[in-house]
């Protein structure tokens, strides 16, 4: 009986040791994670934009000019592959007779700035990632034409300098967020 423990014993250490070697020697999937760059070629077809359809006040139940209001966005990678420098952008719509402006109180991502407009550069956007911007904006103190104000959201890249400026190139659907005012 000593003997079969003692048989038992061995074995079961022979197999542990053997499976500790294989699994100290075994690599890691050696594929390296691909990464894209969104300026260049890369299949920007798996990225996806959303964008709340309506301007929330902070305060209150309306929209009231010259108050604060809030909006967020999201920009998600679907695809197999980490892209770098991804751009979004949200602007104001500009009615006849008013700016174009966008009065940007906050923007919540660090990757993004608000002057005149939210522009953001997301450096890296994983496989599956999803960045989510929120946005305080002080709406016009007159209320504007038609008791509208309209934000487009939208993905692009930054393409050849032309005349001393860099356009931009959309991607994707244009997303507009809209406020009412009474």
């Amino acid at each position: 009986m000593g003997r079969l423990t003692s048989s038992a014993v061995v074995l079961i250490c022979a197999a542990a040791a053997g499976f500790a070697v294989k699994v100290l020697t075994t690599e890691a999937d050696s594929r390296p994670a691909r990464v894209v760059d969104a300026e260049g070629d890369a299949d920007l077809g798996r990225l996806s934009l959303n964008a709340d359809p309506r301007l929330v006040p902070l305060t209150g139940d309306r929209l009231v000019p010259g108050r604060r209001a809030g909006y967020s966005f999201s920009v998600t990678n679907a695809g197999p592959d980490t892209i770098r420098h991804v751009v979004a952008r949200s602007v104001k719509v500009a009615a006849p007779g008013t700016g174009d402006r966008l009065a940007v109180v906050s923007v919540s991502d660090p990757a993004c700035w608000g002057i005149g407009r939210v522009e953001c550069i997301f450096q890296q956007l994983a496989p599956g990632e999803t960045r989510t911007v929120r946005v305080v904006v002080d709406t016009p103190a007159d209320r504007p034409p038609r008791g509208r104000m309209v934000i487009h959201t939208f993905m692009g890249r930054f393409t050849e300098p032309v005349g001393g400026t860099i356009p931009m190139e959309v991607l994707g659907e244009i997303r507009a967020t809209t406020g009412r005012f009474p």
